[in-house]
């Protein structure tokens, strides 16, 4: 397979990483496995429960930045990221655990950037745990796990983590229990709560609920009906419909002539695109028009569709493999490589002209970016 990179190495690609969404206020539990589980924590990922960051990351907007790496992303949260603490625009640390809020004192948004800390009145407080306040900020999680974000005994309005998942207990984020347990939806505004049901095979929980891992078939109003396996290949697809829900490695594809949906394996050649329009390394999602499914394609050859810019983008170039550049078709048609870098050929690499490559001996027109 072609190295997908403008005359560079392959390593540079990273894989593109989808962000997720807080479904209600809370938070998570204990791990969640399959289709439901969050990617998170990572370098460019979103952060995990009470803002947690593999590594000694920071949490910097929502979005986990590696220790050692600049702490970009949020007003303030500038210098280098040190076990979840950062730098200040004056070099002074600020984000962890008793020290100072990262943009406070009027230059922007006030946050706290390590795990388990929020920004109160200009210093950051622990969060997170068990009867601690609830942690701030653009992570998807509010507290550790086992916990979500309640409102406090009082009713004054005040909200606390306390604890979730358990037999009787509120669910989790994301509609989750402790192993065992299954995410009850009574009809009407009574809350959720986990409860011993929707086991593989077991009837299904109220509001036709089952444990991760299966879907309900046969429930009438809610109530009654079977919780069967999902999310694997030829299995259909967890929460149903088009829009359900596979393990990893499969995609919910709708079944021929208005069919039941079901998992297909996904990100290979020639297979449909993965969720998020993906596919594996050296591949491209493309097709799709006229209604067809998208399609994973080789890609980063010559008279092939460019490869997806390193990090989903983020101002990032898509890729070639060495020796060819990314070209946009006309009239808005998809760009595809060429080959760069000899005689009368485009110049290799994106960007500035000033920065193209030509092959030895030749050197790349600035007006024209041709190689001469």
């Amino acid at each position: 397979m072609d190295a997908c990179s403008d005359r560079g190495s392959f390593a540079r690609w990273s894989v593109a990483v989808f962000v997720f969404t807080l479904v209600w206020v809370g938070c998570g539990n204990s791990p969640v496995s399959g289709p439901n589980a969050p990617v998170c924590g990572g370098a460019g990922q979103a952060c995990c429960a009470a803002n947690a960051c593999n590594g000694g990351g920071c949490c910097v907007g929502g979005v986990c930045r590696a220790a050692g790496t600049a702490c970009m992303g949020g007003v303030g949260a500038t210098g280098t990221c040190t076990s979840g603490s950062c730098q200040n625009a004056q070099g002074v640390a600020c984000g962890a655990l008793s020290q100072s809020c990262c943009g406070g004192n009027g230059t922007g948004v006030a946050m706290c950037t390590a795990s388990g800390a929020t920004c109160t009145m200009g210093s950051c407080a622990a969060c997170g745990a068990g009867g601690q306040a609830c942690c701030a900020g653009g992570g998807a999680d509010s507290c550790a796990g086992g916990f979500s974000c309640q409102a406090t005994a009082d009713g004054g309005g005040a909200l606390a983590c306390a604890a979730c998942g358990g037999s009787g207990q509120p669910c989790c984020a994301r509609a989750t229990c402790n192993t065992g347990l299954g995410c009850a939806n009574p009809p009407g505004n009574a809350p959720r709560t986990c409860q011993s049901c929707g086991a593989l095979g077991a009837t299904c929980c109220v509001g036709a609920v089952c444990q991760p891992g299966g879907a309900c078939v046969g429930a009438a109003g809610g109530v009654g009906g079977t919780c069967q396996a999902c999310g694997g290949a030829g299995q259909m697809c967890c929460g149903g419909g088009g829009n359900g829900s596979c393990d990893t490695g499969f995609v919910c594809a709708n079944g021929a002539d208005g069919g039941a949906a079901t998992c297909e394996a996904c990100g290979a050649t020639s297979q449909r695109c993965c969720g998020g329009a993906t596919c594996n390394l050296g591949l491209a999602c493309v097709g799709g028009g006229g209604g067809a499914a998208r399609m994973c394609a080789p890609c980063g050859g010559n008279g092939q569709g460019c490869c997806p810019a390193p990090g989903g983008g983020n101002g990032n170039a898509p890729l070639c493999s060495v020796g060819f550049t990314c070209v946009n078709g006309a009239g808005g048609a998809a760009a595809t490589c060429m080959a760069c870098g000899a005689r009368t050929q485009r110049c290799c690499g994106a960007g500035a002209i000033a920065t193209r490559a030509c092959d030895a001996g030749l050197t790349c027109n600035q007006g024209t970016a041709i190689c001469e």
